[in-house]
């Protein structure tokens, strides 16, 4: 089978990934925004008419003539009308595929509920009448892409962070941690920490402003504490931010304490461990005789690990939690624990580097996939395929 028939999808709270099989990159990453026009922008329009639906990019262009959906919030499809809308512009606009020729890999995120899984396959026969589908759990992916079956993930994307152990390409759906911070909480917070300093950004299109400040700017700080100090004593951390529209503004602490929320989420008001503390209690909570493997292998993956800075901030906080709470202070035990953190260069789309690699090994396997005879003679249960039913 051709690889442009195994059509590889993968579906976030801000992106939308999708290619096919055994590329290295995706052919199209859009947003997952679904438009539709505001009534008192419809008559003004006439001369330049607007599409009922419109999805991706093209929202960014339109945004202010639009009501804006997000049809995916924290990882979870809460709207399916929309989503329907977003899987028919990434098939028929950005890939130009026809689905009834075609196999189709989606990702799943963990903790995902059965009945939005089988609503996938659901829609995926009936309404595209795809040949075959498999689904498989975004962590377990990521370590595809980095040859692993084992190991630690922590995905943070635009709308939740996972914590998730992988043993042998099994997840632990009772042992995963969430966290409701992820990259777009950090743009709010920068957005608030950016009006105390007078900057009013309180648009929708400032928004997406922010969140490019963000990613140019921003950094996780290896110590909080005196990190904050030399931004008080010293301009040594202020960089001047060009925006659209032409002014320049001051941006000093403000890089390191939005991202901060990662590791400490009651800056946002969210209760809960932040990432160093799932990282380890996750690992702790696992049987011993996996744990060392898991130290040794913990993954970065999703556009909210890009922070520079944070992999050795992470590195540290584990470490100083193990020698506290396991090794009760003594230091030689240390060397035995082999901490490695694996930050690879195109984690951003990890998780469907991992999807192109498996469909691609795994496109003739006609026992992988469940097939259209499959669903129609046994429903959604034939999930159990995906080891997920």
């Amino acid at each position: 089978m051709d690889n442009r028939n195994v059509v590889v999808c993968d579906n976030g709270t801000g992106y939308v990934k999708c290619g096919f099989a055994g590329e290295n990159f995706p052919t199209s990453v859009f947003p997952c925004v679904v438009g539709r026009p505001m009534l008192r922008y419809e008559e003004s329009l006439v001369e330049q008419e607007l599409k009922d639906i419109v999805v991706g990019e093209a929202c960014a262009d339109l945004r202010h003539q639009l009501d804006i959906s997000y049809p995916v919030n924290n990882g979870i499809v809460q709207n399916w009308d929309d989503m329907g809308h977003v899987w028919d512009h990434a098939f028929f606009s950005e890939l130009k595929v026809d689905p009834s020729e075609c196999k189709i890999l989606l990702t799943d995120p963990p903790l995902n509920p059965s009945k939005n899984r089988e609503k996938m396959v659901e829609t995926m026969f009936e309404k595209y009448n795809f040949a075959g589908v498999f689904i498989q759990i975004q962590a377990v992916l990521t370590l595809y892409a980095q040859g692993l079956l084992t190991g630690l993930v922590i995905d943070s994307g635009d709308g939740v962070t996972h914590v998730v152990p992988v043993v042998d390409g099994y997840s632990f759906p009772h042992l995963t941690k969430r966290m409701n911070v992820a990259g777009r909480h950090i743009t709010s917070y920068l957005v608030d920490l950016l009006s105390r300093r007078g900057y009013a950004m309180n648009r929708t299109a400032d928004f997406e402003t922010v969140r490019e400040i963000k990613e140019k700017l921003c950094y996780i700080s290896y110590d909080y504490k005196r990190e904050y100090q030399l931004g008080l004593e010293t301009t040594i951390l202020v960089k001047n931010y060009t925006l659209p529209d032409g002014r320049v503004i001051k941006v000093g602490t403000e890089r390191f304490q939005a991202p901060e929320a990662l590791f400490t989420p009651e800056l946002i008001d969210v209760e809960g461990d932040g990432m160093a503390d799932m990282v380890f209690r996750c690992i702790q909570e696992m049987d011993i005789d996996n744990r060392m493997m898991l130290y040794q292998h913990i993954v970065l993956s999703g556009g909210s690990t890009m922070y520079p800075g944070l992999p050795s901030r992470l590195e540290k906080e584990i470490l100083d939690r193990y020698l506290d709470v396991v090794l009760k202070g003594n230091k030689d035990g240390l060397k035995k624990l082999r901490l490695r953190i694996e930050d690879p260069p195109r984690r951003k789309h990890m998780v469907y580097l991992g999807g192109a690699v498996l469909a691609g090994i795994m496109k003739d396997a006609p026992e992988f996939w469940i097939s259209r005879q499959d669903y129609l003679e046994e429903g959604v249960a034939c999930l159990s395929k995906c080891g997920q039913a």
